[in-house]
């Protein structure tokens, strides 16, 4: 436990140097770094890294997808997308003896789940006005981590009925509904503090849609939950317990990020529909 406090502590750090400079170069180059490090731990797992020119071929097109916002690539979308997958079935003949079509498709998978969705964090802060864009930011982190973290205390007090023993042992159906309460109550306090302080510092007023921020609370928390139990049915199917260990008793990062994988898409889609956020002064 001592180890996980220090970790996240140093974790914590590392977020706030970011959202210091988020408004910044720093934010893009931390996006990127992220889909690099878990593209790298996935292929690892999936034991796909052996297969360098298939592995640079996502890499490379993995890095592609963050700049295809821009005017110039968003056009050639159809394009790149389609000479990715012209080029992976190239791969395939070239490894076609030890390469099967199963690997592949997992990696054609890994190429394009990872980095369109670690995207939308990019998709969010240049769509919207700061300091809106970074509150859509902090909800996003905060429907992966604050239902995680409440699911664990919530789970280890009072749970009892298993929720997936077989893909989760630990996780119960008790922890969840902690995590989705904890998560719905720190959405409203985590935002009230927010407006709060962009008032008081800034001299900005934002007004909230209370009743869409409460109901995207749990739908952020159910995919949390979605995310963190895919990503225990990979490692298990890969026979491994982390993706890594570079944050020492958390694992890698998608050990850390796996919710947020799911949970950064949601939160995107639903901001499409529903104005969260408006500056009114």
């Amino acid at each position: 436990m001592k180890q996980r406090i220090i970790s996240a502590l140093l974790g914590l750090c590392v977020l706030g140097f970011v959202l210091a400079f988020y408004e910044t170069a720093v934010f893009n180059i931390a996006v990127t770094l992220l889909i690099v490090m878990a593209m790298y731990e996935l292929f690892k797992a999936a034991k796909l890294t052996q297969y360098k020119p298939l592995f640079a071929l996502c890499l490379v097109f993995s890095v592609l997808v963050p700049l295809m916002q821009t005017k110039h690539l968003s056009n050639q979308l159809a394009l790149i997308c389609g000479a990715y997958a012209f080029l992976l079935f190239c791969a395939l003949i070239r490894y076609h003896d030890t390469l099967h079509i199963e690997q592949l498709s997992l990696a054609f998978f890994f190429g394009l789940m990872i980095p369109f969705s670690f995207s939308t964090l990019l998709f969010m802060h240049d769509r919207y006005v700061m300091p809106v864009s970074m509150l859509y930011l902090l909800i996003t982190l905060g429907g992966a981590w604050l239902t995680d973290t409440g699911a664990y205390f919530v789970g280890c007090k009072f749970g009892k009925h298993k929720m997936a023993p077989t893909i989760s042992p630990k996780k119960t159906i008790e922890g969840a509904i902690g995590g989705i309460l904890c998560n719905l109550i720190c959405y409203y306090v985590l935002t009230m503090l927010y407006i709060t302080v962009a008032d008081l510092v800034f001299g900005i007023t934002i007004q909230v849609n209370y009743l869409a921020l409460g109901c995207l609370a749990p739908l952020a928390s159910l995919a949390g939950i979605l995310g963190d139990l895919s990503a225990s049915v990979i490692k298990r199917q890969c026979g491994i317990k982390d993706f890594g260990s570079i944050m020492p008793g958390h694992g890698g990062v998608m050990d850390r990020f796996d919710s947020v994988l799911f949970v950064a898409p949601t939160v995107f889609m639903y901001i499409q529909y529903v104005d969260l956020f408006k500056i009114v002064r």
